[in-house]
């Protein structure tokens, strides 16, 4: 077997296991916090994952391309730990945006707020890892980062919860994302980040960020940014947060099935730079995954959601919809895997611009007047206009591209 084929395979068999461990943790948490209390949870989740896409500027993609760029193990390291420096920078910042969101809020969300500081650096690292892994080829790091955090979360949770008389939501939020976050500092440690020399590698990022990094940054403040939207507005327009924590757990079942179609151009994301199109073996491999993810995770939700505490049986029908919405995002992933490794930023940008778009009108206008289902409706709609217009953008680049030939 090729080492291309066994990446795919070992991201698929962890991003499939991570899926069932994170549905094993969401478990967990639900037992132990009543719907308003896991939808508390989840609303100050939502606001800081947002937030952490609003301090990222566009560098940690530029840095993945210059990785993806290198064939100096040495320079690689250097360009880690540029990175690395930057995720300092970017945690402080975040920091302070989630002391001043918390301060917006009432009494009890506003604690909740102040005592996810400690963690609230979990969303940075995890960014930080899909981006460089991604650049560098690190694919079984990448696995590892998708498994072994809530591998290690969940069995001090259940220690904890046991012992422990009164379990709260800042207990949840706390033991969660704290531990998540030191497995995920102990790999980016094992990348061996340098930091010598930085300051000539910082020259080439800014440039690298000024024509390709920042356009994606401002595709990803519209798009990605916008995933948490819906599960801000469902608490602004409801009475309260309960269906905050159905939506957002519905999102949390489903959205691996985008990332099973992303596996494949995350694999050949390096090898991407030096073809003239994505190979015809690629597409079909990426759609059969699709179709077969989404099927199975179909037939299976049902079943699954029925070992949740009763309350929570809406949350199968509303994850089946959102995982159409979803397999339709993550073949235009792999398609933008592509189109980022050549460097076509400002087509990824329009892309997401326009899938921002449509999220930003559905999250204000579809809640509003269906709350739930027009968060799912806001959802399906953004995926298949990011998927056509990725589409379009790639079809033209590769026109543009027989033409110069």
């Amino acid at each position: 077997m090729s080492k291309s084929k066994r990446q795919v395979l070992v991201l698929y068999a962890a991003t499939f296991v991570g899926a069932i461990l994170n549905f094993v943790a969401s478990k967990i948490n639900t037992d132990v916090l009543d719907t308003v209390s896991y939808g508390n949870v989840r609303y100050v989740m939502n606001i800081v994952q947002l937030l952490s896409w609003v301090v990222l500027f566009g560098w940690f993609m530029s840095g993945s391309r210059l990785l993806a760029l290198s064939d100096d193990p040495k320079r690689s390291a250097r360009i880690r730990g540029m990175l690395v420096c930057y995720l300092g920078i970017a945690a402080a910042l975040l920091t302070a945006g989630t002391a001043v969101a918390g301060l917006l809020h009432g009494t009890e969300l506003r604690m909740l707020f102040l005592c996810a500081l400690p963690v609230c650096f979990y969303p940075l690292l995890t960014n930080y890892m899909n981006t460089t892994a991604q650049g560098d080829n690190h694919i079984f790091r990448l696995a590892l980062a998708r498994v072994l955090p809530v591998l290690c979360f969940i069995p001090v949770a259940l220690l904890v919860y046991r012992r422990v008389d009164v379990v709260d939501s800042r207990t949840v939020l706390w033991l969660h994302w704290g531990i998540c976050s030191a497995v995920l500092v102990a790999i980016v440690i094992s990348t061996c980040p340098s930091f010598r020399n930085l300051k000539p590698l910082f020259a080439d990022l800014r440039q690298e960020n000024r024509d390709y990094g920042i356009h994606l940054y401002y595709g990803s403040l519209a798009m990605v940014a916008t995933n948490y939207l819906s599960g801000v507005t469902l608490g602004i327009f409801d009475d309260n947060n309960a269906n905050v924590g159905f939506f957002t757990l519905a999102l949390s079942l489903a959205q691996p099935i985008s990332y099973l179609p992303g596996i494949v151009g995350t694999t050949f994301f390096k090898r991407f730079v030096h073809e003239p199109c994505i190979p015809r073996r690629v597409m079909w491999l990426t759609l059969a995954i699709t179709m077969l993810s989404c099927l199975g995770f179909i037939l299976l939700i049902g079943p699954v959601v029925s070992l949740y505490d009763a309350s929570y049986h809406v949350v199968a029908r509303y994850a089946a919809w959102l995982a159409v919405g979803f397999s339709l995002h993550g073949v235009g992933d792999m398609i933008n895997r592509y189109l980022g490794s050549h460097g076509q930023g400002r087509s990824i940008r329009d892309s997401s611009f326009a899938c921002g778009a449509v999220k930003i009108l559905g999250s204000f206008l579809l809640v509003w007047l269906w709350s739930v289902k027009g968060a799912i409706l806001t959802a399906v709609l953004s995926s298949a206009v990011y998927t056509l217009t990725l589409y379009l953008n790639y079809r033209r680049f590769v026109n543009n591209q027989m033409v110069k030939s």
